[in-house]
């Protein structure tokens, strides 16, 4: 089915280019799949930007010059904040240095001029549904990407979609299994295993999405320029999957050097294993062809 959105899990008469991860967030216009324009537009950007405009994800924007369309540098900004002495002021934290830009004055303040040497912050949120919106929405992506009709027919997509367009999320499965970068890991049934995935995406330093179809579940790991940002397993069956040889635990998609690098999971494990035994103290390269 060539008019086929995945997001729509049915045919779309107006079709364009989808990043599975947005530039903005360290996606590469070679990763990308064909979706309905006005989900992208109404649904999908409403997801993305959720992360893209998160507090904590501007300061990795910011290290990785991560700009997005706009071309503007991003940069974590309070604009809700006061001095000891009670003056208004936006804080911005930037990769050089603590900018004060003080709102009476209109000016940012010199070192010696922030009186107190103390600011205090209001009104910043985070919202800990995005995370889950935005891993379920790659896990739809990324799953379709890599199998097409497979993903479509074995998976259990309609959970994941669920998430995405929701308004609660207090109806999700119980057997739709969710972590995110919030969670501790010493609550979760496999924390081994969750330890392992945040260390490869960390490791990894870009964006990235691990596919891990199991027996009777498909695992999608979702990393935005180097941190963990979630994972999700829905149930599904493999059966018939082309997952054979050094591709019998899934494979990795890492958006590295401005090229989209596709490996094993099976490989990516190992040579994790080899570094933390010392066997591969290269650790730049751990992650590379």
């Amino acid at each position: 089915m060539s008019n086929y959105c995945i997001y729509l899990d049915g045919p779309s008469t107006d079709l364009s280019k989808e990043h599975i991860i947005p530039i903005s967030l360290g996606g590469l216009d070679s990763f990308c799949i064909q979706a309905d324009r006005k989900f992208n537009n109404e649904v999908g950007s409403k997801v993305d930007g959720a992360i893209a405009n998160d507090f904590l994800m501007l300061f990795n924007r910011d290290r990785a010059n991560a700009k997005g369309h706009s071309g503007s540098q991003p940069q974590p900004k309070a604009r809700r904040a006061t001095l000891i002495d009670g003056s208004p002021v936006q804080v911005t934290f930037s990769k050089n240095g603590l900018q004060i830009y003080d709102l009476k004055q209109r000016r940012y303040l010199k070192k010696g001029e922030r009186r107190g040497g103390q600011v205090k912050i209001d009104g910043l949120t985070l919202d800990l549904n995005a995370d889950i919106k935005f891993v379920a929405k790659v896990a739809l992506a990324a799953g379709f990407y890599a199998y097409g009709d497979l993903f479509r027919k074995g998976v259990m997509h309609s959970e994941p979609r669920k998430i995405v367009t929701a308004n609660s999320l207090m109806d999700i499965r119980p057997d739709v299994r969710l972590y995110t970068r919030f969670q501790n890991d010493q609550d979760l049934p496999d924390p081994g295993d969750f330890q392992m995935f945040k260390m490869i995406v960390e490791l990894s330093n870009c964006s990235c999405v691990l596919i891990i179809p199991g027996k009777g579940c498909f695992g999608v790991v979702v990393g935005i320029l180097g941190e963990f940002m979630g994972m999700i397993n829905i149930p599904a069956d493999t059966t018939g999957f082309p997952n054979e040889n050094d591709y019998d635990l899934g494979h990795c998609i890492f958006l590295q050097n401005g090229k989209v690098k596709r490996m094993s999971f099976r490989h990516i494990a190992k040579n994790l294993s080899d570094y933390l035994e010392a066997k591969n103290e290269n650790l730049t390269t751990l992650l590379e062809f």
